[in-house]
This record gives C-alpha cells, structure tokens and sequence, in this order.
C-alpha cells in the first residue's frame, strides 16, 4: 500500500526513538530514504535533487527510494545505487535514519506521521499539511515520538533573506510593522501529463493557495506568526484551463501575533515571466524593496545614512543603496560559501537548507524549521482560500503549539 491509513490510537504508541547521544554519529553513516523519485509529475523529479545537496554536503547516503510508480523508483534507484520500493510500509522498515518527502502535497502529513512512529527523522518539502487537522496530528506525533522533523522550506535560506533577517535583528530598519511577498510562478506546464490528463497538482492546488514560499521568509525575517487573514481571488473557470479550479490571484491580508500587517499575492496559473521572490518590508527606521524582476536589485533605505539636515528625508535625492552592498559585514559566512552553495539548486538556498540540517542533526539540536514553524506557513494555505471563497470573511488562523 502507497500510502496506509493510521491504526486508531496509534500515535499513543511507544516508540524507539534515536537519543542526542546516537545522532552524534558522522553524519556519513546516516541512511537517508527518499520518497518520490518523479513518477507523478511532469519533467525532473525535484526529490532526486537531495542526492546531489546531500552529496555536496557529504552528509551521508540515500540507501532506499520509494514512488508508487514502480519504473521511476527502479530508475532512481539505480542511479543512485539504492533499493527501490513502491510500498510506503516495506520502504520505512529498510533500516533508515532519516526520510525525505518529496511527494505530492496532500501526501506530507500522513507520511511523516508513520515515519516518526518508527523512529525516523523526518525532512519534507512544503507543505507540512494541507488541512488544520493533518497538522494538527502531525504536530502530536512529533511531540509524542520526541523526534525530529524539518521543513524544507528553501526560500527562508535565500543569501537576501538572511541579509535582511540580520540588518532587522541589528535594528536597522527600526520597529517593522509591514511586509509584503508575490509568488508569481506560471505552474501551467506542471498540471498536465503529455497526454493530457491532470498531475497531482493540477488535481490538488484547488484546495489550498499555494502561500509558502512568500510567507515563511517572512515570518522568519519577524520571528512571527499570523493570527488572521482575508483574502479575496478571481478565478473564473475556461478562462485559462476549463477543467482545473485553482484561482488566477489570490491576495491575502495577514494580521500577526506581533501586531504586523502582511500582504501577499500568489498567482500560479497567469501566463507570465516568474517573478517567485519579491519581498518588502516597512520599519519605523527604514524600507525595504527586493527586485521586480526587471534587472533592478534588491534596494535598502535606512534614515540613520541620510543626512539629519534635510526635513522628510526623502524626495528626488533620496538614497536607496543596493542590498548586496551590506553583504560583506552583515552576511561574510554566507559570502565565503557562495561558490559552494551555488553547485546546488535555488541559488544556493538548497545548500543552506540542508546544511541547517547537517549542524542541528549532528549537535543534537532542535530542528531548524520545527513542527510548528512549519505549521506557521503551511496552516494558512487552506485558510486563505476558505476566506476567499467566503467573500473576504476574516479567518482565524490557529496557534500549532496549542496542538499538544
């Protein structure tokens, strides 16, 4: 079975879980899994890519691969020199240390929950759940295995995003109280198979707003979480693909636990050029403005560089100084490691992601981005289209640390 239903009562169940004295082991000898080797989607399998950062990293090896599509995990298997499966159950009892999930959306939760009852570490690429109840369950089984689970969520790792996480902590930009994202990815080439029947994500984006990726940067940019949303979309079926429901934009209004605003558009179906990272911020002392794909770099402006003669401090000579030239003194860890970093995937934000997870693994640390982090950015996917689909009605999102 690809992807067996849970046992009532079974998250009670006592488990072997690996101390912090056992994960202190070389991180060569860890025995990774991965889970979807590409065979429900359209082109490069993007679970095949961890191969690669994990090698760069010399973290250790995938020894098992698992895609209910028996040819794919055959495939994958044999470039990568492991065992294949296409039994999710079989797969979890090869002996592994830690499992990567990189399967359809709809599938993360449930498969991370029968990981952790085994003892296994858990890495999962976004989402960490679909619905408020799978994350409310994938919550109480970390909390009940003790284990460890990450979110691969690679954005938060971008060189701009921890620059500007750095220059807000070192009180630059003064008291934030705004902030803003667009994911603008035209996603229609990924919904179909060649013969013209819908992928999983042709079938699934229907029921959540695709918001990670825009949200998460910025809640750890804050260290926030959001506490409501409203949200309006258009969507009007035939109008671009007749048969799939995902809306054309969705813009949400975010209130946070810290008393901020955020607005952020998503869009994944509108025929354009991708425009997946801009970000902006407002704070009491500075702004903010990443790039809108036009060849224009990202741009900072901070009061306390202007002069303290010229009332406003703003105007046609106003001083907005690129990003990058702060680079050398607020990110130097992240300059020296740009080569490297840059051999792996999304600018180098794969690198940084699973070297997050290499340092807190080997130290025996808390997860980087833990359950409710992942919660944080992934709760808010489903909720944002239930207040679009209610006309804007605000929706209250749900604290996951009050899950356990």
């Amino acid at each position: 079975m690809w992807c067996p239903g849970l046992v009532e009562g079974s998250l009670h169940s006592p488990l072997a879980v690996p101390s912090s004295l056992e994960r202190l082991l070389p991180m060569a000898q860890l025995r990774f899994g991965l889970v979807g080797a590409g065979g429900n989607q359209v082109g490069s399998a993007r679970g095949l890519s961890h191969a690669r950062h994990l090698a760069t990293l010399d973290a250790g090896q995938i020894v098992a691969v698992c895609d209910r599509v028996a040819e794919a995990a055959e495939q994958a298997a044999g470039r990568l020199g492991a065992v294949a499966y296409t039994d999710y159950d079989r797969f979890l009892r090869h002996g592994l240390d830690v499992v990567i999930l990189a399967t359809p959306d709809v599938l993360h939760a449930q498969q991370a929950v029968e990981a952790l009852q085994r003892g296994i570490a858990v890495l999962s690429e976004v989402p960490a759940a679909t619905t408020v109840e799978d994350g409310r369950r994938l919550a109480q089984a970390v909390h009940r295995s003790g284990g460890f689970y990450m979110l691969l969520e690679n954005y938060g790792y971008r060189d701009e995003i921890e620059l500007i996480r750095r220059l807000v902590q070192a009180g630059k930009l003064g008291d934030v109280y705004f902030g803003e994202g667009e994911y603008l990815h035209d996603c229609r080439g990924l919904n179909r198979f060649p013969d013209g029947s819908l992928t999983w994500r042709g079938q699934y984006f229907s029921g959540y707003v695709y918001i990670w990726h825009s949200l998460r940067p910025l809640l750890y940019i804050l260290d926030d979480r959001t506490t409501r949303v409203t949200a309006m979309m258009t969507m009007q079926p035939g109008r671009l693909e007749a048969d799939i429901r995902i809306p054309d934009n969705v813009v949400s209004l975010f209130q946070t636990a810290g008393g901020r605003l955020l607005k952020i558009r998503v869009d994944i179906v509108s025929p354009r050029p991708h425009l997946m990272d801009y970000y902006a911020l407002q704070g009491t002392k500075g702004s903010f403005e990443g790039s809108r794909g036009f060849g224009d770099p990202p741009r900072i402006w901070l009061e306390e560089l202007e002069p303290a003669d010229r009332p406003g401090r703003s105007g046609p000579s106003v001083s907005w100084r690129r990003l990058a030239d702060f680079e050398e003194e607020y990110i130097p860890d992240r300059v020296a490691a740009r080569e490297v970093a840059k051999r792996t995937g999304h600018g180098g934000s794969d690198y940084w992601t699973l070297k997050a997870f290499v340092e807190a693994y080997r130290a025996g640390n808390p997860s980087p981005v833990d359950v409710f982090r992942a919660l944080d950015c992934s709760l808010p996917g489903p909720l944002v289209l239930e207040s679009a689909r209610r006309g804007g009605a605000p929706v209250e999102i749900p604290d996951p640390r009050t899950f356990i």
